[in-house]
């Protein structure tokens, strides 16, 4: 059977209790949420379908955590003994297996994901190695393994009194696997102390500014951002609470541009930005799977063709009915880049070197504040249609592009 036949399961060991005496290395805190909760959604992203977790007893925190990743929408499947856990996977299964407060990148669950059983991510030993469990006088586990289901249930047959996890390693240095060298690939840790993962939750901090959507959201959000992510990266705040408060402001916005109170429009539109922007850095940081995140999106580009609409509205005196055919385009525009883009990646496009500058809602936004603070209301609209229409342009060109290459 070819190996991408076979499907891929996980197995997550959750039972070691953290050096502190209180609680589970897997219920430790990482960004707001438990550890096994990262570990869950890393090896549902590298594609395992069949997640089981390995706990001889469900405290609180690890109940909680798993409900979560259930909400999520992952199955997850909790087994209370080394039996239980080989019981539920098939002999020819390809099984991913975690090891207790491993805490790796997402390219470490990938590399081990592709990596025919018997594979172990390894680490050169060494004195900053020490956290990882020896293999031979050269070479440490580094956390990750892939192994089959058969191998599973031979290592549960003769367990006995032994830890699953040591003997399941040692059965597959027996077996020669493939070695793959974290290293070269990402990063990992063991984690037995909260003070690992707080090292950790900050590197995902600084990471998650790399998925900044437009150029305010890279270059202007980020001072806001800072001291409002490191709190709630720490809290128990969902990502989804940011998003409606940013769609709260942008209705508020809405109400005030079509009332005539265009600066308190503005600001509030201008403040929504860095709310949204939060919200996807700090779903980025915890692997969340919004479920009502393209509904909030949706919802909240509506109310800013609202905002705009209101703006025209109130600058429409005296005659200045062109604020109207302005507004209308740039709404047109939006739209319409919006599906050529969906259209480019259908094709296999990439739209990667545009994504930072194309016009979206905060991108308008924040390049009208420079026309309203000089008091040339109308002709910024002017500029924002252009804006608008330039990113779309720029975008179907590269879906053309894409479209020739088929």
């Amino acid at each position: 059977m070819e190996r991408a036949d076979v499907a891929l399961g996980a197995l997550i060991a959750a039972y070691a209790a953290a050096d502190s005496g209180e609680g589970l290395r897997a219920t430790l805190p990482l960004a707001g949420r438990a550890l096994i909760e990262r570990q869950v959604r890393l090896a549902a992203d590298a594609g395992a379908t069949h997640i089981v977790i390995l706990v001889e007893r469900l405290p609180a925190a690890l109940t909680g955590a798993i409900d979560r990743l259930r909400r999520d929408g992952l199955a997850i499947d909790i087994a209370r003994s080394v039996a239980d856990a080989a019981d539920r996977f098939h002999p020819d299964e390809r099984l991913l297996f975690v090891a207790d407060g491993f805490a790796g990148d997402a390219a470490l669950f990938a590399a081990m994901a592709e990596a025919p059983p018997p594979a172990l991510l390894t680490i050169a030993d060494g004195p900053e190695a020490e956290e990882f469990e020896r293999i031979d006088a050269l070479s440490r586990w580094a956390g990750l393994a892939t192994v089959d289901g058969g191998t599973l249930r031979r290592t549960a047959a003769m367990l006995g009194d032994w830890d699953l996890q040591s003997t399941l390693l040692r059965r597959t240095v027996q077996a020669g696997p493939q070695r793959v060298d974290a290293r070269t690939v990402g990063r990992a840790r063991i984690a037995s102390d909260p003070a690992t993962l707080e090292e950790i939750a900050s590197s995902l901090v600084a990471a998650s500014r790399s998925r900044a959507r437009g150029w305010p959201a890279r270059f202007l959000f980020p001072a806001i951002e800072a001291p409002l992510l490191n709190r709630l990266v720490r809290s128990a705040v969902e990502p989804s609470l940011l998003s409606a408060s940013a769609i709260v402001f942008t209705l508020l916005a809405a109400l005030g541009m079509a009332l005539g109170w265009l600066w308190t429009g503005l600001v509030l539109l201008l403040l929504a930005g860095p709310f949204e922007s939060t919200a996807r850095r700090l779903a980025a940081v915890r692997l969340s799977r919004e479920r009502s995140k393209a509904m909030l999106a949706r919802t909240r580009a509506a109310l800013a063709a609202l905002a705009l609409l209101g703006l025209s509205n109130s600058l429409a005196t005296a005659g200045n009915w062109g604020c109207w055919p302005l507004a209308l385009a740039i709404i047109a525009f939006l739209a319409a880049t919006r599906g050529e883009r969906l259209l480019m990646r259908r094709l296999g496009g990439n739209d990667a070197a545009l994504s930072l500058w194309i016009a979206r809602i905060d991108s308008l936004a924040w390049a009208y504040l420079p026309f309203a603070a000089t008091g040339y209301w109308r002709a910024g609209l002017g500029a924002l249609a252009i804006y608008a229409a330039a990113s779309f342009f720029a975008v179907q060109r590269r879906a053309l592009d894409a479209a020739r290459q088929e």
